[in-house]
């Protein structure tokens, strides 16, 4: 902290394009990919930032205005991440529009850090991670929104919500708000499913079509 300096914009793209590269080169901690051991060294990653200078970007590495946190609506866990989130989900809606038929269901990403919010999901082949409900296309898989799991505190919008509706099905109409009224087929695990949800799906021209095997697929894959 006491040799920082601030953050140029092409520092910012080294670090996220090395973010990226660690998905294909995975090592156990951030440490390991600037260390200088032979036995398992990348010299690419120390080779163009050091590693004291990286692992300080990463620490205070945050992508909203910390004077605007009062005026925040959602989850506090991610207001550091809030605008990266909301700007993912507008380009997945605006690039591809799913056809007739929907899958909804919730993945976990693994995470084995400190999180407040880290799930543990015994069925899932990654148990510890990060929980997110996604509506995806049926037939390629296509992502094309999503909300992630903080706990009780996880805000779910949607303009459809009366009072009959309950939690499950305020995620459901939350997430596919924006495919409503269009003729679409949603599928679903039961776990979702109830008859005040499907009334209003129905009211809503929106056809349900609940899969008891759909959280056993998933699991196993």
């Amino acid at each position: 902290m006491r040799d920082w300096k601030p953050v140029t914009e092409d520092e910012m793209y080294v670090v996220l394009a090395l973010f990226m590269l660690m998905g294909i080169i995975q090592k156990p901690t951030l440490r390991s990919y600037i260390s200088k051991n032979y036995i398992v060294a990348t010299p690419i990653f120390g080779s163009i930032i050091s590693k004291d200078r990286f692992q300080s970007i990463c620490n205070f590495m945050h992508f909203n205005n910390n004077d605007h946190i009062g005026t925040y609506q959602g989850p506090s866990e991610l207001f550091k991440i809030s605008a990266v989130l909301s700007n993912l989900n507008t380009k997945f809606q605006s690039l591809h529009l799913p056809g007739q038929n929907i899958v909804i269901d919730e993945s976990l990403t693994q995470w084995r850090g400190r999180l407040s919010f880290r799930q543990y999901i015994p069925l899932k082949s990654s148990k510890f991670g990060i929980k997110s409900y996604e509506v995806r296309k049926s037939s390629s898989g296509y992502l094309w929104s999503f909300i992630i799991y903080t706990g009780r505190d996880t805000v779910f919008q949607t303009a459809f919500i009366s009072g009959d509706i309950n939690k499950t099905a305020t995620i459901v109409l939350s997430l596919v708000e924006a495919l409503l009224k269009k003729g679409r087929t949603l599928r679903m695990d039961n776990f979702y499913n109830s008859p005040a949800l499907a009334q209003r799906l129905k009211s809503l021209k929106t056809v349900l079509e609940p899969c008891v095997l759909l959280r056993k697929t998933f699991h196993k894959e």
